[in-house]
């Protein structure tokens, strides 16, 4: 349980900082970051049922958020949304790896998926914060590659 908690209190504070600080690639990756959080933290969790086959919700809930940060990625005048893209992407194969190999250990499945969150939170924090470098340094960071 302290897991969880200590996830949700970083997931708090660095897309927190990401919307105080941060331009709108930023902002948006962190709003995902919370709604896909809160869509995945209200999923029923039953402690001899569940991460035993492949989690669907979880899994759909994972696919709209790639969609969204492939989004977001595609369009923004930054490079870190690529890595944080192809980071969740390994999340998702981990989804097939379940089902691929249904007697992966259940525990081995659900701690996979959770552990590739932080590093995709340390690079919205370092995005966040290179934005606000850029803003002091040239007076201006463009958020989207295209300008209307």
């Amino acid at each position: 349980m302290t897991h969880i908690l200590v996830f949700n209190l970083a997931l708090a504070l660095v897309c927190g900082y990401a919307l105080l600080t941060g331009g709108a690639p930023e902002r948006l990756t962190a709003l995902l970051f919370i709604v896909a959080g809160a869509a995945t933290y209200l999923l029923p969790f039953y402690h001899r049922e569940s991460y035993h086959s492949v989690e669907l919700m979880a899994l759909l809930i994972d696919v709209a958020m790639l969609a969204g940060l492939v989004g977001i990625a595609a369009v923004a005048d930054r490079f870190w949304p690529l890595y944080i893209s192809a980071l969740h992407l390994i999340a998702i194969a981990i989804h097939g790896v379940k089902a691929y190999q249904p007697d992966l250990v259940p525990w081995m499945y659900a701690a996979a998926n959770a552990k590739i969150a932080y590093p995709m939170l340390v690079l919205l924090a370092i995005g966040a914060m290179r934005h606000r470098e850029r803003l002091v340094r040239d007076g201006r960071d463009p958020d989207w590659s295209f300008q209307p």
